[in-house]
């Protein structure tokens, strides 16, 4: 029998599990300031850690006696990168400082991990879907989808063009309206 909180039992997970600074992607800059590598970043993660700490303890100033810029590590950081499309972002939420960041040559999955991120910290007790809604909605976002993102809609639910709006509105009631449809949204 597996240990209790093994991989191979699904759905237990020990407490020991859930402590994310045990995880090397993750890097405790101060109380409750983390960085947290959303793929396998490996050394260049390292790299930004090591920056990022750096700037943060350092008082250095120029010759001048200006405060250095924090902002050039980052941009040094993510010129350095093998990836074509990349973020590093810090965000203040309700007092607390989160930094996060992505590198993909995929433009699509970076703009969704910012999103993401930003929506997880908006709102830590709302799907982040949901929050990102409610956010394009109250920030008089318009989003233009391809006419295909409609017919997916219609597909996913087993609908027509015979169906009427209101089967339409029965179908999406449940779950909201989820634009690209999950695979599953008839399910």
């Amino acid at each position: 029998m597996a240990p209790r909180g093994s991989r191979d039992e699904e759905g237990v997970v020990d407490p020991e599990e859930l402590d994310i600074t045990k995880n090397e992607q993750v890097e405790q800059l101060r109380e409750g300031q983390y960085v947290i590598a959303t793929d396998s970043a490996g050394e260049d993660f390292a790299d930004l850690r090591a920056d990022i700490r750096a700037e943060l303890e350092a008082e250095t100033r120029t010759e001048e006696g200006d405060v250095s810029d924090p902002r050039s590590a980052l941009v040094d950081y993510l010129e350095s990168l093998s990836t074509a499309n990349g973020f590093v972002v810090a965000g203040r939420f309700d007092g607390d400082v989160h930094v996060g960041e992505s590198a993909s040559d995929d433009p699509g999955a970076v703009f969704g991990d910012l999103l993401t991120w930003y929506a997880r910290h908006v709102d830590e007790e709302t799907p982040p879907r949901e929050v990102l809604g409610i956010l394009c909605l109250a920030g008089d976002v318009q989003v233009r989808y391809p006419m295909r993102t409609l017919v997916d809609l219609l597909a996913a639910h087993d609908l027509s063009p015979d169906d009427s709006i209101r089967d339409l509105v029965e179908a999406v009631r449940g779950d909201g309206l989820v634009l690209p449809p999950d695979d599953d949204a008839s399910g």
